[in-house]
C-alpha cells in the first residue's frame, strides 16, 4: 500500500475510534422524565411510576427505572418470572414489571446466542448486598438486539437481555435501564453523539402529597445534571466498586445523625454519639432508608410510633403503623446528617405515605386510612439509602471522572442542564484537552421550559462535522509527518551504512519530550468558591478509583448506533 494511502486510511481510523469513546463536547444532557404511567390502557389506575419508554417495531410501550450497578439492559416478557410471595397472579405482574414486551410481534428483534453475543458487557457487579440473581443474569438470560426509544432517542440494534429467572427480591420490577460503569446504553449515546459524556443524574420528584399541584414528575438527565434542581453546596467522592466497601452501587456515604424536625421547630437527634451508619446509595430500592434495627426502633420510640409489621405492599418491607396504638401520627420531617457535612431534609409525606398495592385485577389501590413509614431494619446486609431518599436529594454519577455527587434538591418544574465534569473536563480514557460542553439551559418558564430539557433525536451538526473534519485533517497531518520521518530517517542509515567512518552525528534536541510531563497524570477537582456551589466539588483526598473496578472489558466496540431517521433530524 502507498506510504500516503495507508496514512489516509490510518488517519480515519483513529478518527474513528477516538470519536467512539470521547465525550462529545457539542452535546448538550438530555433529561428524561420520571412519572406515573398508566401500564395498560384498559385497566384503570394500572400506572407505574417510571420512564416510559417504546421498545421493538412497531413500538411497544414499557415503563423502566434506571440501576445504577448493572451494565446491561433488561426487558421482561410474558415467560419473565415474578417472584409469588410477592406479585399475586400474571396480570398484577404485567403491571409492576412496567408491561411485557412481545418480542415475536416485534420486526426488529433479532436472537443472539448470549447477551455478550449481542453486543452487551461481559459481567455485572455481584458484591454482597446485591440482588442475589445477578451471578447468573447473563449466562440465563435470553438474548438478543433491538430497537430501543427513550424520550426521543432511537438506539437500534441495541443489547437487550430478556431474564428467563427469578434474579430479584421482586420489589424493583420495572424494566431495567441499566446505567453501570460499563454501560451500554450510555456507551451508545455518546457514540450517537446524543450527550457529551458517560454520566447521568436523577431526581425522584414528590408523590403522596395529596394535592395533584404539589406532586411532581421526576426527571433521569443523561450527561450531566440539572442545576436548577439542586440546593447548596455539595460534595463529591470517588465511585468504588471494591468488594471492600460492602457497596455495589460504588456509592457509600455515611450517615452520622438523623435528626427530627418537630412542627413546632424543635429538632431531636434519634442516633446516639459515635454511632453512624455507613450506607449504600441504592436509588432504585423502594424505601427512604434501610437501617440497623437499633435505630428504626429509636425512630418509632422518639415519634411514639407502634407499628403493626411489615408492609406487603407496593412499598415491601415499610413499616406499618398501627393506626390505633398510634393516635398521633409524627407530622414533621427528618433531617439526614452526612459525615462529609451535606444535610438532606425530606418532607413528612414522602416518608410516611398511604399503604398502595395492586388488586388481583391490576389496579393500584391506595389506602389513606393507612399510613407506612418508608423506613426498614436490616440486620446483616448493607444498610442502603433507596429511591425515597431522592425525593430530597439530587444525585450525579460521573463515570467519565470516575466520582458521584449529592446534593439536597431542590422541586421544581424549572430546568437548566449542565455538562458533567468528566465530560466537560475530556477526562474519559483517551481524550484531551478542556472543553465547555454544557447543556441548554431552560428559559425559565416554569414546566413550559421543559422543552430544552427533552431528549431529541438529533442529527449531526455543522460544529460536529467541522470539528471532526478539523481533527481528524490534525491527525492525518501528524501521521503524514510520522511517515515522513520514518522514511527520511530510513534512507540516513542506508547513506551510513555507505559513507566513510568518521564521527557520530549529534542527537536531534527537537525530538526531546516535554520537561515536567508526567505520563497518565490526571488533574483532581479543586475545591470551588463558595459563589461557585453549584459545580461539584471533591472535599475528599482519596485518588479516583477506576471505573468498573474490577469489571471485565468486552474489548470490542459495539454496534448499535441511532438510525437514520433520526440522524437526520
Amino acid at each position: 500500500m502507498h506510504p500516503m494511502t495507508w496514512s489516509l486510511v490510518a488517519a480515519l481510523w483513529v478518527e474513528r475510534v477516538v470519536s467512539a469513546t470521547c465525550p462529545n463536547k457539542t452535546a448538550s444532557p438530555l433529561a428524561v422524565p420520571i412519572r406515573d404511567t398508566q401500564v395498560d390502557p384498559s385497566i384503570a389506575n394500572s400506572t407505574m411510576r417510571g420512564i416510559p419508554a417504546k421498545i421493538g417495531t412497531p413500538p411497544q410501550d414499557i415503563v423502566m427505572i434506571p440501576w445504577p450497578d448493572l451494565n446491561n439492559t433488561y426487558i421482561y416478557d410474558a415467560q419473565s418470572p415474578c417472584n409469588p410471595n410477592v406479585v399475586a397472579n400474571d396480570v398484577v405482574c404485567r403491571i409492576r414489571r412496567g408491561g411485557e414486551y412481545q418480542e415475536a410481534n416485534s420486526s426488529s428483534f433479532a436472537k443472539s446466542s448470549d447477551l455478550v453475543a449481542a453486543g452487551g458487557a461481559t459481567q455485572e457487579i455481584t458484591t454482597r448486598g446485591s440482588e442475589a440473581g445477578v451471578p447468573k443474569l447473563i449466562s440465563t438470560s435470553l438474548a438478543g438486539t433491538e430497537v430501543l426509544q427513550v424520550n426521543g432517542t432511537n438506539a437500534t440494534a441495541f443489547p437487550i437481555g430478556i431474564p428467563r429467572q427469578i434474579w430479584d427480591n421482586g420489589y424493583t420490577t420495572l424494566h431495567v435501564l441499566g446505567l453501570g460503569s460499563n454501560s451500554t446504553y450510555l456507551d451508545a449515546l455518546v457514540r450517537a453523539g446524543q450527550i457529551p459524556g458517560r454520566a447521568w443524574s436523577v431526581f425522584w420528584g414528590r408523590m403522596w402529597t395529596g394535592s395533584s399541584a404539589t406532586d411532581m414528575d421526576g426527571s433521569l438527565v443523561l450527561g450531566g445534571y440539572d442545576e436548577e434542581k439542586v440546593i447548596g453546596r455539595n460534595f463529591t467522592q470517588p465511585l468504588d466498586y471494591s468488594e471492600e466497601t460492602g457497596c455495589w452501587t460504588g456509592m457509600k456515604v455515611t450517615v452520622s445523625d438523623m435528626v427530627l424536625n418537630f412542627r413546632n421547630g424543635t429538632d431531636a437527634s434519634i442516633m446516639p454519639h459515635n454511632s453512624a451508619v455507613q450506607c449504600c446509595i441504592v436509588p432504585q430500592r423502594q424505601l427512604l432508608w434501610e437501617a440497623p434495627t437499633d435505630i428504626v426502633g429509636q425512630f418509632e420510640e422518639a415519634t411514639g410510633t407502634v407499628d403493626a409489621g411489615y408492609s406487603l405492599g407496593l412499598n415491601r418491607d415499610a413499616r406499618l403503623i398501627n393506626m390505633t396504638a398510634t393516635p398521633n401520627i409524627f407530622d414533621g420531617d427528618v433531617t439526614f446528617v452526612l459525615s462529609s457535612g451535606l444535610q438532606v431534609r425530606v418532607p413528612n409525606d414522602q416518608f410516611i405515605v398511604p399503604h398502595a398495592d395492586f388488586l388481583d385485577s391490576g389496579e393500584r389501590s391506595v389506602n389513606q386510612s393507612q399510613k407506612e413509614i418508608l423506613i426498614a431494619p436490616v440486620d446483616s446486609n448493607p444498610a442502603t439509602l433507596g429511591r425515597a431518599f431522592f425525593t430530597a436529594a439530587y444525585l450525579l454519577v460521573d463515570h467519565d471522572d470516575r466520582s458521584f455527587t449529592l446534593w439536597q434538591a431542590n422541586p421544581t418544574t424549572r430546568s437548566k442542564l449542565v455538562a458533567a465534569p468528566g465530560s466537560s473536563s475530556g477526562k474519559a480514557a483517551g481524550c484531551g484537552g478542556v472543553g465547555g460542553g454544557q447543556g441548554d439551559a431552560g428559559d425559565g418558564s416554569g414546566a413550559g421550559s421543559n422543552k430544552d430539557a427533552t431528549i431529541q433525536g438529533r442529527g449531526v451538526s455543522a460544529g460536529v462535522i467541522a470539528g471532526a473534519a478539523v481533527g481528524g485533517a490534525a491527525v492525518l497531518a501528524g501521521i503524514v509527518a510520522l511517515v515522513f520521518f520514518l522514511r527520511r530517517r530510513r534512507k540516513r542509515n542506508r547513506e551510513g551504512e555507505m559513507a566513510p567512518a568518521g564521527p557520530l552525528p549529534q542527537p536531534d534536541r527537537a525530538r526531546g519530550s516535554a520537561e515536567g510531563a508526567v505520563p497518565g497524570s490526571m488533574p483532581k477537582l479543586a475545591e470551588m468558591r463558595a459563589d461557585e456551589y453549584h459545580r461539584p466539588q471533591e472535599v475528599h483526598g482519596e485518588s479516583l478509583a477506576p471505573p468498573g473496578a474490577g469489571l471485565q472489558e468486552t474489548g470490542r466496540p459495539l454496534t448499535f448506533e441511532l438510525d437514520a431517521a433520526e440522524q437526520r433530524r
